[in-house]
């Protein structure tokens, strides 16, 4: 090759490999098939009971400014929606999450909990779930979620954690939808000033979740034989920091303290049941 053809074709080589270097984002993985390997003969049972050590905190309710139609705001209290629900006899933990760690999703029973569905208003966030209200929600990994006000006032749904979005949703009755790609922990809030509100939505790959009833009791059915890890989760109900509005100095963020977690393992055995006792905090 002539010398005199290399100073124009540099920039033509120099392009190409500039055009490859940077290829796009591989896709999301698509959710694996959950229940292919399934077979409850092979299965047992966990269960257990998440009791509360200690005296049960006093928990405070929140100052809260909500606006009014005339521009001017009504000042009121919120109450934590973290506080810890401790029955006073057993010291039963009611509201505490339960999952298992170490599941292969081929072998889980197929995924049984109901559509996850949020309702945002009257100064909560409430993860609707078959019959139950709550402010936790289980999804399976890929699924969508539809959120919605339930009141004529502007709202805004933030996730954050495991997955990152804003929902504003400013009429009533009108859902919009929300697919969650990625296994974990979303916690949501309110963008619209309503600083305490939160409620959580743990996107999963197996359906081995529950929470805890009024004394502190989980069961968790069909679990397929070997060792498993019990996670027991809490969030924390005290504030780690607050934001305000410069002008007005009323707080419009707040960030909880991290979540209680404790983790206990278990071992599954086909046709019996693993027994776990968990103490919080």
């Amino acid at each position: 090759m002539s010398t005199r053809l290399l100073p124009l074709l540099l920039p033509l080589l120099l392009v190409g490999c500039e055009s490859d270097a940077a290829p796009p984002p591989a896709p999301a993985a698509p959710p694996p098939v959950m229940g292919t390997a399934f077979d409850p003969a092979a299965c047992g049972t966990v269960t257990g009971r998440v009791t509360w050590a200690g005296p049960v905190p006093a928990v405070g309710d929140f100052p809260n400014h909500r606006p009014k139609p005339d521009g001017t705001y009504a000042y009121q209290m919120a109450k934590n929606p973290h506080a810890p629900r401790v029955d006073e006899k057993s010291k039963g933990l009611a509201g505490a999450v339960v999952w298992l760690q170490g599941i292969d999703p081929a072998r889980a029973r197929p995924w049984d909990h109901p559509p996850a569905a949020v309702e945002v208003g009257n100064q909560t966030i409430t993860v609707v779930q078959g019959e139950r209200r709550r402010r936790v929600g289980f999804v399976r990994r890929g699924d969508a979620v539809a959120v919605s006000s339930v009141e004529p006032a502007y709202h805004v749904l933030r996730g954050r954690g495991d997955a990152f979005f804003s929902l504003t949703l400013p009429e009533p009755g009108k859902p919009v939808t929300r697919t969650l790609d990625a296994a974990g922990r979303v916690e949501l809030s309110s963008g619209a000033g309503l600083y305490w509100m939160r409620a959580n939505l743990f996107v999963a790959e197996h359906p081995y979740y529950a929470v805890t009833n009024a004394e502190g009791r989980f069961k968790l059915e069909q679990v397929p034989a070997g060792p498993v890890t019990v996670v027991v989760w809490h969030p924390n109900w005290e504030a780690a920091r607050f934001e305000r509005d410069p002008d007005s100095t009323m707080i419009t963020r707040m960030v909880y303290k991290p979540p209680l977690e404790r983790a206990t393992p278990a071992a599954v055995a086909p046709g019996a049941t693993a027994d776990v006792s968990v103490t919080l905090p």
